[in-house]
């Protein structure tokens, strides 16, 4: 028989041996070994005896005798063939191990992930607030005619005054007597019989005037706000003398032709005099559209 194989088995060295030698080398003892690894001096005796605990799971016996290797500075592809050759498996590819860095490196990137899309769906959230709020706004606006934000008043237009004509002095007559006696300052003076000659052409010329027309008496409306409120008034000619919203607290003085046709959002804040004469307005409900005129026809 060929007796060579045995041979070379007996020469090789376990991985036992080989640790026990390089600690010896290194003058460790088995408990200065055990201490760095976070070993038992059991487990470690156990290792250089080539008896590793049953109870022990293969990979974590190669995972101590590598920790072992490093320690002793051995070079770890021969220890690893050698426990290979010894319990007659493959050396497994050594894998790099996910430190906590990676994996906290992992979950800051997932966080930053996560908040960013809770600040999308925020940002949908007020966009879709905004949009609705834009659109009741709008809504109401078309039901109701009462939601002018801005007032503008048109101010009251009174009747043309006609200017009174202005009557010129006819110039009277050069007589003969005055062409004569224009050289002596006596002669020029004018007698009293020619003053009341003039004074008469003149009478019957100024008779013949126009009479000045008269310009009609306007109706005045005052109107006091408690509360906001929106308002539409047209006079007896067609003008709008105001219109808009007004605020609490605000005092409106307006002068037209009446009958003034009155429209209010909310006739129950507001307080009318007409003509100085207080209007009744416990006719109107409050929080209703209320449309009448001033005076009232009979």
């Amino acid at each position: 028989m060929n007796k060579e194989p045995e041979n070379e088995a007996v020469a090789e060295l376990s991985v036992g041996q080989l640790l026990r030698q390089a600690r010896e080398q290194r003058k460790l003892t088995v408990q200065q070994v055990a201490l760095q690894l976070n070993l038992k001096a059991e487990q470690v005796e156990r290792l250089e005896q080539d008896q590793p605990d049953g109870r022990t799971l293969e990979t974590f016996a190669r995972g101590y005798v590598r920790a072992y290797g490093r320690l002793l500075k051995l070079p770890e592809t021969e220890l690893m063939a050698a426990l290979s050759r010894q319990t007659g498996s493959v050396a497994s590819t050594t894998k790099p191990m996910r430190t906590f860095s990676n994996r906290t490196a992992h979950q800051a990137t997932e966080n930053r992930f996560m908040w960013l899309t809770y600040a999308i769906i925020v940002l949908l959230l007020v966009l879709l607030f905004v949009w609705w709020w834009q659109s009741a706004r709008e809504n109401t606006a078309d039901s109701a005619p009462t939601t002018t934000n801005q007032a503008t008043e048109v101010p009251s237009q009174q009747a043309p005054v006609t200017p009174e004509p202005q009557t010129e002095l006819p110039a009277a007559p050069a007589t003969d007597e005055q062409d004569v006696s224009m050289g002596s300052s006596a002669d020029n003076a004018i007698t009293e019989q020619q003053l009341n000659e003039m004074l008469q052409q003149l009478v019957p010329q100024s008779a013949e005037l126009a009479p000045v027309a008269e310009v009609p008496q306007l109706d005045t409306l005052e109107m006091r706000f408690s509360e906001n409120c929106w308002i539409d008034v047209v006079d007896a000619d067609g003008n709008r003398v105001a219109y808009g919203t007004k605020q609490a607290g605000y005092i409106m003085q307006l002068t037209g032709t009446a009958p003034f046709v009155i429209t209010l959002g909310n006739p129950s804040v507001v307080t009318i005099n007409f003509n100085q004469q207080a209007f009744d307005m416990s006719a109107f409900p409050g929080g209703r559209v209320a449309k009448f005129t001033i005076p009232e026809s009979e």
